[in-house]
């Protein structure tokens, strides 16, 4: 996670795993339901998730870096890892 620095322009790649059912909306070449995306800066969470079309009803836990993040406005760097994770239901 990178703070906003205000600069725009430069391109980063971004790390984003996607588990259950979402692994779908992944690229074809995707493997282990990880994808790498590249993205202008400055970009957030839920710019990066837009880009993979992961509906916002699956957006419900999200990490960077392994983080817990409340709200997709979090910036994201170079490097930076996303994670979504689908809750499971049962009873």
């Amino acid at each position: 996670m990178t703070p906003d620095s205000g600069k725009g322009g430069s391109v980063v790649r971004v790390g984003v795993t996607l588990f259950g059912g979402q692994a779908a909306l992944l690229p074809p070449a995707s493997e282990g339901g990880r994808t790498v995306v590249a993205v202008e800066q400055p970009a957030s969470v839920g710019q990066v998730l837009d880009r993979l079309n992961v509906p916002p009803e699956g957006r419900t836990y999200v990490t960077v870096n392994g983080r817990h993040v409340v709200g997709l406005g979090v910036l994201v760097g170079e490097g930076d890892e996303i994670s979504v994770i689908v809750p499971l239901g049962g009873g």
